[in-house]
């Protein structure tokens, strides 16, 4: 397909709610995306290798499985992207309790009682790599949830094992 032709491919096959200027832009900027949309006879081929992760994950990943054509799985994703880190809890109280017997925290989940999902990654499990599975669930999870907040939009609650590990061992002075 052709760059110059990015804004009326996209108008024609993504949902209305998505920022097409944006998305272009997006694509236009990185060299892998570009590539990639370049390489395809049409924007089935190149929704299809997106999500097939051909590219790094990032905003464009996020926009074409929540705007896509395939955008019913967008949840899936989601839930792929955590694999086994992920787990059902109750809520109670609008929150998720975390902690142990010294030392207890309620984490809103943002929406009240019922079923939350919390996955949780070990912080140094991603250092020096960029492509750890905490490195891109933070970086992609905003977009993917479409929002900048941390509890990803009262679907998911990631929190970080060394924060939550700190609040329960406390440092005594």
């Amino acid at each position: 397909m052709k760059l110059e032709d990015i804004d009326d491919v996209l108008k024609q096959n993504v949902s209305k709610d998505c920022c097409v200027r944006l998305l272009a832009a997006r694509i236009l900027h990185c060299d892998d995306y570009s590539k990639l949309y370049e390489s395809c006879r049409n924007y089935d081929e190149f929704e299809k290798r997106v999500l097939n992760k051909e590219c790094p994950l990032n905003g464009i990943y996020s926009a074409i499985s929540m705007y896509g054509k395939d955008r019913k799985n967008h949840w899936y994703r989601i839930r792929e992207l955590f694999g086994d880190r992920c787990f059902k809890t109750a809520s109670d109280v609008g929150s998720l309790l975390v902690g142990n017997e010294e030392f207890q925290v309620l984490i809103p989940n943002g929406y009240g009682d019922g079923t939350t999902r919390v996955a949780v990654f070990n912080k140094a499990d991603s250092d020096f790599d960029v492509n750890s599975d905490y490195d891109v669930a933070f970086r992609i999870m905003p977009d993917m949830m479409n929002t900048g907040l941390i509890y990803m939009g009262s679907l998911i609650s990631i929190h970080m094992i060394a924060a939550i590990q700190l609040w329960m061992n406390p440092v005594k002075h």
